[in-house]
């Protein structure tokens, strides 16, 4: 188990370095009970929080389920989510819209499967005996933390930044007297910027990573592999994790240029290796997600793919009403995040 203190604020890495199923979570030592940023780290990291500390609360910067599968095992801890998530924490079909299954497979058969489906818990294979649904996840009383303003967690001062494109409601915790941003999964890994689901947008998440570059800060954290970084090296590695937004652009307009066919465009490797897509087929269903968010915003900037795009939405039969779901506008361009908090 792998972690780093600054001051009350412990950073846990999850098992096998924070790759998904799992997740960093960051932890804030208060002086009566604690609390809890994230829950994806894993079996060994939650055996010795609940053994060597008394949480309180549990943050969830967002609802994507390598950050919040361990929820279940804190009963006693109260759980807080933002509001453009708190619905999806209480329903079946909203994560099934969220993450574009009713756009894939049509709201009747995402409800479906919604229901039928049993993710195998973080660590073990899908042939291992035990799993969790999302149900199980789901369940219990969760309440409302507000964005952009300072309030204390665990007595300490924090401000959950509203950083959405990633998804709609993801934010970055920033703890100013401390200069540690947690950019969560602006994660800065080879793979790339992650904008897969419905109610992701690749315009907002470009303009959230230049929000993270004018917060106050030393110290970075991310979600998955890199862990900790500071300021002196953040900006050349997020600068070289958001051009793969580009690369991967010009690959799918270059594609539709040369006259791929609809059905062969999702197997370009845009996002996913053949090789892991044989391995997991349910990738699949991200890879065609991020490739109509890549069509789509080509539309948006003047591309004259019209046809292409419904030729596509068409040949996939996937409906294109859903594509897009609770998409909300960029950060503020003028907002000051500085030590003394926000102006």
């Amino acid at each position: 188990m792998s972690h780093l203190q600054i001051g009350p604020i412990e950073v846990f890495m999850g098992e096998k370095q924070s790759r998904t199923p799992y997740s960093t979570s960051i932890l804030i030592k208060g002086k009566e009970a604690d609390a809890l940023i994230d829950c994806g780290a894993g079996r060994t990291v939650f055996d010795h929080l609940k053994k060597e500390h008394r949480i309180h609360d549990i943050y969830m910067t967002h609802y994507h389920l390598d950050h919040i599968w361990g929820l279940y095992l804190f009963p006693e801890a109260k759980g807080w989510i933002n509001h453009y998530d708190i619905l999806k924490f209480s329903d079946l079909d909203e994560i099934a819209r969220a993450n574009g299954y009713y756009a894939i497979f049509g709201e009747q058969q995402a409800r479906q499967m919604m229901r039928e489906e049993r993710m195998p818990r973080a660590g073990e294979t899908r042939e291992g005996h035990e799993k969790i649904s999302w149900a199980s996840i789901l369940a219990g009383d969760k309440s409302v933390y507000p964005y952009d303003q300072p309030f204390e967690l665990a007595g300490v001062n924090v401000i959950m930044l509203h950083a959405p494109g990633h998804c709609a409601g993801f934010c970055c915790p920033y703890f100013p007297e401390y200069g540690v941003l947690h950019v969560g999964d602006f994660d800065l890994t080879s793979f790339g910027p992650w904008y897969n689901n419905a109610d992701s947008d690749i315009d907002a998440m470009i303009a959230s990573a230049q929000m993270t570059l004018r917060v106050d800060a030393d110290t970075f954290v991310t979600s998955h592999q890199k862990g900790v970084v500071e300021r002196s090296d953040y900006r050349r590695l997020l600068e070289t994790y958001m051009a793969i937004i580009d690369k991967r652009e010009e690959k799918v307009l270059q594609a539709v240029r040369k006259g791929v066919s609809f059905e062969q465009l999702i197997h370009q490797e845009v996002f996913y290796l053949q090789k892991n897509v044989r391995e997991t087929p349910r990738l699949l269903t991200f890879e065609t997600m991020g490739v109509v968010k890549h069509l789509k915003r080509l539309l948006k900037h003047g591309e004259p793919i019209q046809d292409y795009y419904q030729g596509f939405l068409s040949a996939h039969g996937m409906h294109g009403e859903y594509v897009d779901y609770g998409l909300q506008p960029p950060p503020c361009e003028n907002k000051n995040h500085t030590r003394e908090g926000v102006k």
